[in-house]
């Protein structure tokens, strides 16, 4: 089966970052802890608006607020980006499963370790170009695996 050009390089992208997406999500969450600490050391227990003069609106703006709300908007943005990076691992994890051991084997030492094809077939012992054609298998088997029925091409599509 092939499938469309743009869902292999895609898959072939998400494999070759795989490592980055772990630490972004690491880095995001240690972001967000701070965020929280920073939070917490800047709340108040009350706020007076006393002297406060008010526009046509009656929108009262301080500082204060300004920054909550910055931090409570970047910590929301930061789980959303977690969530969604989480997800899309969750989804190659998954789609991993369902290739076989020789297959799984090398998209890990290509793409996750970085390894060059020598020393990928070398390890699998296999030649460079079996390797290649077991690979190139395998990403059309994620790619559907990771966006579904979508990747395929459709029998009257010509690119």
């Amino acid at each position: 089966m092939r499938i469309k050009e743009k869902f292999y390089k895609e898959t072939e992208y998400l494999l070759y970052n795989y490592k980055m997406l772990e630490i972004s999500v690491e880095n995001m969450k240690k972001e967000i802890e701070y965020l929280e600490k920073e939070d917490e050391a800047r709340s108040i227990s009350g706020i007076s608006y006393d002297g406060f003069k008010t526009g046509p609106t009656f929108k009262i703006n301080s500082i204060v607020e300004d920054t909550l709300l910055s931090i409570s908007e970047k910590i929301s943005y930061l789980e959303h980006s977690i969530r969604r990076m989480e997800s899309r691992m969750k989804s190659i994890n998954k789609s991993m499963e369902g290739l076989n051991e020789l297959e799984k084997d090398i998209l890990t030492k290509k793409y996750i370790e970085g390894k060059q094809w020598y020393v990928v077939a070398y390890d699998v012992k296999y030649s460079e170009r079996q390797c290649r054609n077991i690979r190139n298998n395998a990403i059309e088997k994620l790619a559907i695996g990771i966006f579904g029925e979508i990747a395929t091409l459709l029998p009257d599509d010509s690119k």
